[in-house]
């Protein structure tokens, strides 16, 4: 009989001691649980958290890169020195470039026409312009003008009124390059030259 008592005592010690660990275990969980709850940092221990912190940590760092970068970009276009272009006029070849006339201009003439010698009551009205080759030209025009003038004056008292009267043919045209001729003529050789007559009066007119 005190063998079965002591039995039975030993095993309510045994179911006694496992009861109590199971109690300390589930006391045990529920503290952890606690400590977890009120933790500070309990909130990053979800791991769709934690995913989105770090997607958002990549992206402030991209667009702090890309920042840097332009920022850089531009100090170093602002240092660079700009270029210098050249004129517009050095640009376009020579060929294509348009220069301003050199115009010696001559007082306006006013000469009768003659028929057989002898007075037609009409009169050529005009206006002459040298277009000479270089500037300097001008100080040699000078000199000779008189002389230019007079050439001027035999040529056109040499036309005839049917001159003036025929068809298909330009008097001017023929008048300018006989006055050309003569103008050159008394220029020096290697100066320069006129190169052109150019008339902004051609009348012929009654007396």
């Amino acid at each position: 009989m005190a063998q079965e008592d002591l039995g039975q005592a030993a095993d309510l010690d045994l179911r006694e001691i496992a009861e109590i660990e199971r109690l300390l275990k589930e006391q045990e969980e529920r503290a952890d649980a606690d400590i977890l709850q009120v933790h500070p940092l309990r909130r990053f221990l979800n791991q769709k958290r934690i995913l989105g912190l770090a997607v958002t940590l990549l992206l402030v760092w991209g667009i702090g890169l890309g920042l840097l970068n332009l920022i850089d970009r531009n100090a170093k276009v602002s240092q660079v020195s700009p270029v210098e272009r050249a004129p517009v006029q050095d640009l376009i070849p020579a060929a294509f470039q348009i220069q301003k006339p050199n115009i010696y201009p001559l007082e306006p003439f006013f000469v009768p026409i003659l028929s057989k010698n002898k007075e037609t009551g009409k009169f050529l009205q005009v206006t002459a312009h040298l277009v000479l080759s270089n500037r300097r030209l001008h100080k040699d025009i000078d000199k000779v003008r008189p002389l230019i003038r007079q050439s001027v004056y035999t040529v056109i008292g040499r036309k005839k009124i049917k001159d003036f009267e025929k068809r298909g043919v330009k008097i001017e045209e023929k008048i300018k390059r006989e006055i050309l001729t003569a103008s050159n003529s008394f220029l020096l050789s290697g100066t320069g030259t006129i190169t052109n007559i150019i008339f902004t009066e051609f009348i012929v007119s009654p007396s």
